[in-house]
């Protein structure tokens, strides 16, 4: 009731003053009608404009967007149009308040009459920002569990006790796990409010280290391979060796072209300088990801921790102390087969270079992007019948404290031992990294969901904990024929490119089937892939695949089934909950890859959601790859509107939310 009295003022204000002219008897102009009228309107434009600007400060809305433009148009259109009409005004106001016969009293020249308005704008203006600033800058109540009082966030109901149990956060008076705030605050609309990340330059996209020594591989160009499909099981399910070998320098090289190597290079007008585009995507070519080598055993190199520059194509030595195998080692979950892999690739991510552009939605970029290179890894690894598994549980402190990097710039997100022996190591136990639970107060989204899932290493160990895995949600399907097969693996990371053109062509069964089956991967995967977190769910919005009717299908990997889900052709609402990106319709299909809440809180709480942004690109690269040994385009689309995505497969928003989406199309 207070809302609507006090959005209805201006208006009863004008009534009123209606009223008492009425009744002190005095006649109402036409001129002075219409002069009222002005004035209500631009009292409620004023209140308008005051709460944009409130709410931008406060973070609540972009600066600067179409609809916004149009309101600092009109915004000086009104000020002009005050200006022009201000001698009407002011007659107004001195007939309504000054008896009859008083003098004109103090007059302005013009300039002093424009500087006292300019300044009462400026001034006015100033306060409504920094109230918005103000508003915007609020601090997180941040809750621990204590194990006594087990807290579920609403609609979820997990699998299993988590190992590492969720933080709360309330704000504004809601509960939920920090995973959750920093998804609804990221979420296009956004449904959570932090302060923005500021920048004040763009960090470069590689790293420098100035006066190393360097190890250069010269010019790498993979051939080969195999079959993706058959590098995909070795990788998953690994070579079965128990004893670790060497590695040559040869094979690291191609390892590491494959996971961030330089394909070719692009101009770029808007950034002024030429982008080196790499074998693995990224959003808008901001190239986030960092590649680290722990070399124990590679015929050529002295063991020690090395960076590699993509451009140099080089390894360039960053420190040589006979600890570093043993610190890492510990700090990571199946830290064994660490110490005892001939080399170790970590990923980092450097969030400026992602965030610069994309602001609060950059994590799940960073995620994707690392998750991308990662899968390129693992094939070339299986190609080679090398394991190599993917570590994303460890101590973060630790790793980050071993790679010499500065945890608020830049930040481990990924471990992988390559060549590591297949034998079960015991767990360490883990749980929060409290240090970075108590920064939460000043904390900007990508700050926040990233200590926010920090882990720290407690002691002692066990069995890896590992996810029951879905048992299928039932219904009849479409069994989709054996997967075709396309060029070799190494030819389609080479060439692997982003496609928005499409040709309208559709592809066919046995080409979806291998689309599907390199996204998804096997049923059986092996510790420690990914913390044996749960497996994704993948959707297929299909417009144009032959023999198949236009609709959304759920896959199932066990039985290599396509289960209707929706009938009909959603191609343009795809389009629409995408963003208006046109190749989302004219693609012959759009994947897109989902994880529900209770799936990703199992067994580490909020770092599942790590896991789950991982998981979901490597199914993304899957189809990238794939798409490009059998001449199919692909595109990975992050931005996108979540719920109306989520709309489009027909689920559960507040339980299952969608990770990534991909066109595919020829």
């Amino acid at each position: 009731m207070a809302r609507i009295l006090s959005i209805s003022a201006p208006l009863g204000l004008l009534l009123l003053w209606f009223a008492s002219q009425r009744l002190r008897g005095r006649p109402i102009r036409r001129s002075d009608i219409t002069t009222a009228l002005s004035l209500v309107l631009l009292a409620y434009f004023l209140v308008v404009v005051g709460t944009g600007i409130f709410w931008v400060a406060a973070q609540e809305l972009p600066i600067f967007d179409w609809h916004y433009l149009a309101g600092y148009f009109l915004l000086l259109l009104t000020v002009a149009h005050v200006a022009l009409h201000w001698r009407s005004l002011s007659v107004f106001f001195r007939r309504q308040l000054r008896p009859a016969g008083e003098g004109a009293g103090v007059q302005l020249t013009l300039s002093g009459r424009l500087a006292t308005r300019i300044l009462a704008v400026g001034m006015v203006g100033t306060l409504v920002f920094l109230a918005g600033v103000r508003y915007g800058a609020r601090t997180l109540q941040i809750t621990l569990q204590d194990g006594e009082r087990p807290f579920t966030p609403t609609a979820l109901e997990l699998v299993g006790k988590p190992l590492v149990p969720p933080i709360l956060v309330k704000s504004s008076g809601a509960g939920m796990t920090v995973a959750q705030f920093y998804h609804d605050g990221s979420s296009y609309p956004a449904r959570a409010r932090l302060p923005g990340l500021t920048l004040s330059a763009r960090p470069d996209v590689y790293k420098r280290y100035e006066g190393k020594a360097r190890v250069p591989f010269g010019a790498v160009v993979p051939e080969g391979g195999g079959r993706i499909s058959d590098a995909l099981a070795l990788w998953e399910g690994g070579p079965g060796s128990d004893v670790a070998g060497k590695l040559t320098i040869g094979q690291l090289g191609m390892l590491l072209f494959a996971a961030q190597g330089i394909t070719g290079q692009v101009s770029s007008r808007s950034r002024n300088l030429v982008i080196d585009l790499r074998s693995a995507p990224s959003a808008g070519a901001l190239y986030p990801v960092n590649v680290y080598v722990l070399v124990q055993q590679v015929e050529g190199i002295a063991p020690g921790l090395y960076y590699f520059h993509p451009e140099e194509r080089a390894l360039v030595q960053v420190s040589l102390a006979p600890n570093l195998v043993m610190n890492l080692a510990l700090a990571s979950g199946s830290g064994d087969l660490v110490g005892n892999a001939p080399a170790t690739v970590i990923f980092t991510a450097t969030f400026g270079r992602t965030a610069f552009k994309y602001e609060e939605r950059a994590y799940r970029y960073v995620a994707n992007d690392t998750g991308h290179a990662a899968y390129n890894l693992g094939l070339a690894a299986g190609s080679m019948a090398l394991w190599a598994p993917a570590i994303a549980r460890f101590d973060d402190q630790v790793v980050n404290s071993s790679l010499e990097v500065e945890p608020g710039e830049e930040a481990a997100m990924l471990i992988m031992p390559i060549g590591a022996p297949d034998k079960a190591a015991a767990e360490p136990r883990f749980e929060h990294e409290r240090t970075a639970v108590d920064a939460f107060g000043e904390a900007t989204f990508v700050s926040l969901i990233h200590f926010g899932t920090a882990l720290r290493r407690t002691g002692g160990g066990g069995e890896l904990p590992r996810h029951p895995g879905h048992s299928g949600q039932g219904g009849t399907g479409t069994v989709l024929p054996a997967p075709a097969e396309g060029a070799p693996l190494f030819h389609a990371i080479r060439t692997r490119r982003s496609v928005r053109d499409h040709t309208g062509v559709p592809i066919n069964q046995q080409e979806l089937s291998a689309l599907l089956s390199a996204a998804i991967g096997t049923t059986a995967q092996r510790n420690p892939f990914l913390v044996s977190s749960a497996p994704l769910n993948l959707y297929a919005v299909v417009r144009d695949v032959k023999g198949l009717a236009p609709g959304v299908y759920r896959y199932e990997p066990a039985s290599r089934a396509l289960i209707a889900a929706r009938r009909g052709d959603f191609s343009q609402a795809m389009v629409s909950a995408c963003l208006d990106q046109e190749f989302c319709g004219s693609a012959d299909v759009v994947f897109v890859k989902t994880q529900k809440w209770r799936d990703l809180l199992f067994p580490d709480g909020d770092r599942g959601y790590r896991y789950a942004f991982l998981r979901g690109a490597m199914a993304s690269e899957g189809l990238y790859v794939q798409g490009a040994a059998l001449g199919i385009g692909a595109c990975a689309v992050g931005a996108f509107l979540d719920a109306d995505v989520a709309d489009v497969l027909g689920i559960d928003f507040s339980r299952e939310i969608p990770l990534l989406v991909t066109a595919v199309g020829r």
